[in-house]
């Protein structure tokens, strides 16, 4: 299943805090540096292959800013706009991340041991110079963060001249993981649309183990269980899929399309009675042509030759 979400669409080459940032979490580490996070110089205009880099190199990818251009760099806007740097990560198995727009998840990840890539406005006055750098550490001792940056390893910045230059952006960010990992502070819809975008490129396993993955840190999300359900039917695993729109169905009985897809799954096994069970629950809450057409469908089947289990129609309130 996939979620919608909305981007600033911005080209790139919190209101004003204290100095002092004190970060929510008190346990997070006073200084933390990924001393080891690769460096690519940036070319003009190209900081979004360079940081994109930068991030993949980290997972393993033998990336290059030069490899990454096709990807994510528009000639004709001199830079790089933030969908496509996060749908690139899924070309290599791997989920882009937006981080919630505050510090403290900002310096979280980083102190999990993730570089997190940001956008800046590094323009005076009213003219943008947006600009992607790599978050690689920081010191609340000293009050600063440092960056991969453009042509310099290691960009020194106040914390608060930070923020100010990030500010512009809504504060953009994001990380990349392996399908199998959440980031310490993503929420679940920029997750799962991270999932959803290995789940449109075709890599079906990999978004698998990103739905399956967000199930175990969200039990209760019906668009996890959904997905995990919908790559399962795709790769042929019928009773997997069935397994996962029950368990949604228990959280939001009256997710009729997820109903639709149950049937279906249950059809494939060859479960006919069970399958026009769910389909008539399905349709006495809503009259979509699309659930007469899997009726139709399964009540042409011959009938079941085993025992498929039941299915209770549940009644939900008004």
């Amino acid at each position: 299943m996939l979620l919608l979400g909305i981007f600033l669409l911005l080209a790139a080459c919190a209101h004003r805090q204290e100095s002092r940032f004190v970060p929510a979490d008190p346990s997070l580490a006073p200084v933390h540096e990924l001393v080891a996070t690769p460096f690519f110089p940036q070319r003009q205009y190209q900081c979004g292959p360079a940081s994109l880099a930068t991030l993949l190199t980290s997972q393993g990818v033998a990336a290059s800013p030069d490899s990454l251009l096709a990807l994510v760099y528009i000639p004709d806007k001199q830079g790089s706009l933030q969908a496509e740097m996060l749908v690139a990560p899924a070309r290599f198995g791997l989920l882009g991340v937006r981080l919630p727009p505050d510090l403290d998840s900002l310096l979280s990840e980083v102190s999990a041991g993730r570089p997190v890539l940001v956008l800046q406005d590094l323009g005076r006055g009213i003219v943008p110079l947006w600009h992607y750098a790599v978050a690689i550490g920081y010191s609340l001792e000293k009050d600063e963060i440092y960056l991969r940056s453009g042509v310099e390893r290691r960009r020194v910045y106040r914390l608060s001249v930070f923020l100010e230059s990030w500010r512009r952006s809504d504060y953009w960010a994001m990380v990349v993981v392996p399908p199998d990992q959440v980031p310490v502070t993503a929420r679940p819809q920029a997750f799962l649309k991270a999932a959803g975008v290995l789940e449109r490129l075709s890599r079906y396993s990999d978004a698998q183990v990103a739905y399956l993955t967000a199930t175990q840190r969200w039990p209760d999300s019906v668009p996890a269980w959904g997905g995990m359900g919908n790559t399962a039917f795709v790769l042929g695993d019928y009773a997997a899929a069935g397994e996962a729109y029950r368990r949604a169905l228990d959280v939001d009985p009256d997710a009729v399309l997820l109903m639709n897809n149950l049937a279906m799954s249950l059809h494939r096994r060859g479960c006919r009675q069970t399958a026009l069970a769910v389909i008539d629950c399905a349709r006495s809450r809503r009259d979509l042509p699309l659930l007469q057409q899997t009726r139709d469908e399964i009540a042409a089947a011959p009938d079941e030759l085993k025992s498929c289990g039941d299915f209770s129609c549940r009644v939900t309130a008004p």
